[in-house]
């Protein structure tokens, strides 16, 4: 794409210089990822300038700088644009160069500290089954039939985001659901975007270490609702204390969820079958009665949204709910790991005290006769607040708990260990062990015939991550070793 057809699109340039009448091959925000002919758009970030790396993407072979910062000199023999931010730029061109790739697109973004991955999941089948082909871009990945892209963050930054949506379109897609963190609202990197539909599932502790209080993340996340049109729907879970602090700022159609009678979709009962679970919804189509694969009061919360937001979009109400019965395994969310073991495993994602609480609760009410082992810890570099209370937790709710590492990064990891003791009161039903392999193994050799062991905080991550370095780990392929080992495998 010719340069000047891109910088068209941008209102807020300061000064050109060089050719703008050269081919753009690529556009880039990393240095690392610059090839010949690229753009490159240096951003400031909260470690890193790009700024700092134009010299390198120059190298590289881009023929293009955007930037925000005058101080700068660009080589006369390269192209130079200076605009007055570089982050609110790099949306305007990525939409640009790829096309414009969100028109067409039923867009729906799901925010909130608990429950967006799987809801994600949950709104992509049942779009998908009730015949609108659908991709999903969130935490475990990106992901559309034969299309798989491997994501660094739960929301991609606004140039992958763009390249990704055009990537979908190109395989037929007419709808795609999207993970929207706080970092990403903060950082616009779902600028650009208009979203015919927003879930809001809840706020519970965590980001702090970036947010600084639970009010501005709160803030964040209301981002995301005051960009709404009126045209758009807002769904919200009513039982969450911060809903109405979301629906104050939105002017798009109200959409309610929850067991609160007062919601237009509200869970009036459910109840266990052969099948799974029998929910039974007042909804503005009347009562139905559906049958869905998945147990927990969490993963109702889940579904209804998803539910909410697939009848929204007009698919076929019978249809959703054929596909309820099916719905797909979460990777890492409280899955059930296969083996012939005389007790039960569980490796589910829960790192926020919310998530650890309505895990561990919902094993105990569901295993009321098992006792309970969670092998667990905290990441290094985030919310240090959250860690006594989740060594609380841990013990109060757990037989048994053993403090590991989780993703120390560039902390010590048991500077990390005692901050989460610091929260275990006078309890002694824990013990540390900081390698995670060897925490794992010993709550296996531990469990007896009915245990659950509970391995929180890493899910589906296929990694540790150490002093900025990113080590092949996985809790599930831990687990089947050692079920391997000692003859359990399935």
């Amino acid at each position: 794409m010719l340069l000047t057809n891109i910088i068209q699109q941008v209102t807020d340039i300061l000064e050109t210089h060089g050719n703008v009448n050269i081919e753009v091959t690529g556009i880039s925000y990393d240095s690392r990822q610059v090839q010949p002919g690229h753009l490159f758009i240096a951003v400031r970030g909260i470690v890193t300038d790009g700024h700092d790396f134009i010299q390198a993407a120059i190298e590289a072979g881009a023929q293009v700088i955007v930037y925000d910062r005058s101080d700068f000199v660009i080589p006369e023999s390269t192209a130079s644009i200076l605009v007055r931010d570089s982050r609110l730029t790099l949306p305007v061109i990525a939409s640009t160069f790829f096309g414009h790739p969100e028109e067409g697109l039923k867009l729906v973004a799901i925010t909130g500290t608990n429950g967006k991955t799987t809801t994600n999941y949950f709104v992509q089948h049942l779009l998908t089954q009730a015949g609108t082909k659908a991709g999903r871009i969130g935490t475990t990945g990106a992901h559309m039939e034969d299309v798989e892209i491997d994501l660094m963050h739960t929301t991609p930054e606004s140039a992958d985001l763009y390249e990704i949506l055009a990537e979908f379109v190109a395989h037929g897609a007419k709808a795609v659901t999207l993970e929207v963190s706080s970092h990403a609202l903060s950082q616009n990197r779902v600028d650009g975007l208009t979203f015919d539909v927003a879930i809001y599932t809840n706020l519970t502790q965590d980001h702090l270490d970036y947010h600084g209080s639970l009010e501005d993340y709160l803030a964040a996340k209301q981002l995301l609702f005051k960009g709404l049109p009126k045209e758009s729907v807002a769904i919200v879970n009513m039982d969450d204390p911060y809903a109405e602090r979301i629906i104050e700022v939105c002017v798009a159609k109200i959409i309610r969820y929850g067991y609160n009678s007062h919601a237009e979709y509200h869970i009036l009962d459910h109840s266990i079958n052969r099948h799974g679970v029998e929910l039974t919804l007042d909804t503005p189509y009347g009562q139905r009665v559906v049958q869905v694969n998945t147990v927990g009061t969490f993963n109702y919360y889940n579904f209804l949204a998803a539910y909410a937001a697939a009848i929204e979009l007009e698919c076929n109400i019978e249809k959703v709910e054929l596909s309820a019965g099916n719905l797909p395994l979460v990777p890492g969310r409280l899955e059930k790991i296969s083996n012939q073991a005389p007790f039960q495993v569980f490796v589910d994602y829960a790192h926020t005290p919310d998530a650890m609480e309505t895990v561990l609760k919902t094993l105990a009410e569901s295993y009321p006769d098992s006792r309970l082992i969670t092998v667990f810890g905290c990441g290094g570099d985030r919310d240090k607040g959250k860690r006594p209370i989740m060594g609380e937790i841990a013990t109060r709710l757990s037989s048994k708990a053993i403090i590991t590492d989780d993703n120390p990064r560039t902390e010590a990891p048991l500077h990390i260990i005692q901050e989460i003791i610091a929260g275990c009161q006078d309890r002694s039903n824990y013990t540390v062990i900081q390698d995670r392999t060897s925490a794992i193994n010993a709550a296996l050799l531990e469990a007896k015939k009915g245990d659950i062991v509970a391995v929180l905080g890493k899910g589906h991550e296929p990694y540790q991550e150490i002093m900025g370095e990113r080590k092949p780990f996985s809790d599930m392929s831990i687990v089947d070793q050692f079920m391997e080992q000692h003859g359990y495998s399935a």
